[in-house]
């Protein structure tokens, strides 16, 4: 194992996130809780045609596995002496790298999220390649000897950048 000279963990925790996923999930579950209550305990029939018992236990536990993944997802970064290491979980579950032979160069860059790339999270975008961003409007951009371009978000702008030019004046072994 390499030394570390950088590693950066981030995750989808602003609030108007939490607001958005929450707002979408939590009426539909507590609705399905509802019916299934008024049909299976108290033989009421919840609207002029309820839904079955199984396509509410379904739609409960779909929007439970919902929250799991949006409130797992979290992008780790991190860069050694033989490239960039990353993982999105759960989207990419085994770790991925760049190796430094495969970058051109790179530069640390402002860029909007939205305009971009479609906004934040694993996202492609045919002027500027692929993006791993969860928050923010800074990032690592890569140029690539195969022509791609990858950008990863960063909160720690500085130090990604010191890590990067300490890994591209190293020779490889």
């Amino acid at each position: 194992m390499d030394k570390v000279l950088f590693k950066e963990t981030q995750q989808f925790r602003q609030w108007w996130y939490i607001v958005l996923i929450l707002g979408s999930t939590v009426p539909v579950m507590v609705m399905c809780i509802y019916a299934l209550y008024q049909q299976r305990i108290r033989g009421i029939q919840v609207g002029d045609s309820p839904a079955p018992d199984g396509v509410l236990i379904v739609v409960f536990f779909a929007l439970c596995l919902t929250l799991w993944i949006w409130f797992s997802l979290k992008l780790e970064v991190w860069i050694d002496r033989n490239g960039i290491h990353f993982r999105f979980f759960p989207l990419i579950y085994k770790e991925r790298i760049i190796s430094k032979q495969e970058i051109q160069r790179f530069e640390i860059r402002k860029y909007n999220p939205i305009i971009n790339y479609g906004g934040w999270g694993l996202k492609k975008s045919f002027k500027w390649g692929k993006a791993y961003n969860v928050s923010g409007n800074i990032g690592l951009q890569l140029y690539l000897t195969n022509g791609k371009k990858v950008l990863f978000g960063t909160q720690r702008s500085q130090a990604i950048n010191y890590a990067m030019e300490e890994m591209m004046k190293t020779k490889h072994l």
